[in-house]
């Protein structure tokens, strides 16, 4: 008899010690396993929330509630200088007209910027509407990304390489929505873009970061709300898109122009700060 329940003992030991070491390639494939499974089902696109419940499953599974109760720590972590909360509302505005400008400059239009200019208003209203929990994708993927995966691949990997792998897969986990065709991302070119999206998304990966070790480790301020607004500045600015009503076709190369800017403004965090992104 104790026999048996040393060996289920050892058995669980080793099970344990296999996750906690392999932890972040699990939380990966448990994301697009639960995450495309409408897709690979033929029933949809994808499961917005995968990044987090893979990222509470697999830190249950190594650590404990404990482990749990960090990630939502980190989620509940407010204080910061007010000038980090500046920086994460309105430097997608910048790096977005500097996009725009590049734009013109090259010979093309800029967007007619509908709500701004007749319906702003509605600003406030999308800001908002990105923010609610149970419909917000900076929200239902930010508990996983930067409550979870950033802080256990910035100490394996160091903060540049841990922030590039998990920008590559930022962009790359949302390829089933490049297949739909009443998405955001096919409204943005479809495959074709999906490159430059994952290029954006290690751009805007390497400014979360350092947001994220400047506020205390704080998921709510480098991931929440920074997603929420860079994904609420591009709606109001990049598109003539108007909420509730059919999304137009977007302008594919100026959102590729954005890309190679906010790239840009990625590199000059990693050049400023020498690849450290304030990681101490």
């Amino acid at each position: 008899m104790k026999s048996g329940k040393t060996n289920s003992a050892i058995k669980k030991f080793i099970m344990k010690t296999f996750i906690r070491q392999n932890q972040i390639s699990i939380y990966f494939i448990a994301t697009l396993i639960i995450g495309w499974f409408p897709w690979y089902m033929g029933q949809g696109s994808l499961i917005i929330a995968a990044p987090s419940l893979a990222a509470i499953l697999v830190a249950f599974l190594a650590d404990g509630w404990d482990g749990v109760k960090e990630i939502f720590r980190r989620l509940g972590r407010w204080r910061a200088n007010w000038k980090w909360y500046v920086f994460i509302l309105f430097s997608p505005v910048v790096l977005y007209f500097l996009a725009i400008g590049i734009h013109v400059l090259l010979g093309s239009s800029a967007p007619q910027f509908p709500l701004l200019r007749e319906n702003q208003h509605l600003v406030l209203m999308a800001f908002i509407f990105f923010l609610i929990p149970w419909q917000s994708s900076a929200f239902l993927e930010e508990i996983g990304f930067r409550g979870y995966a950033l802080e256990k691949l910035q100490n394996k990997f160091g903060p540049l390489v841990g922030t590039l792998i998990l920008g590559t897969f930022f962009g790359a986990w949302l390829l089933p929505e490049f297949f739909q065709t009443d998405s955001v991302q096919y409204a943005m070119g479809g495959l074709q873009f999906y490159p430059w999206f994952i290029l954006t998304e290690i751009g805007w990966s390497i400014l979360m970061t350092w947001v994220y070790n400047h506020t205390d480790k704080s998921s709510l301020i480098a991931g929440y709300l920074f997603h929420t607004a860079f994904n609420t500045w591009s709606l109001v600015l990049l598109t003539n898109a108007i909420p509730g009503e059919p999304t137009p076709q977007f302008d594919v190369t100026l959102f590729i122009v954005t890309s190679v800017v906010v790239a840009l403004a990625g590199i000059a965090v990693v050049v400023g700060t020498k690849g450290k992104l304030g990681y101490s």
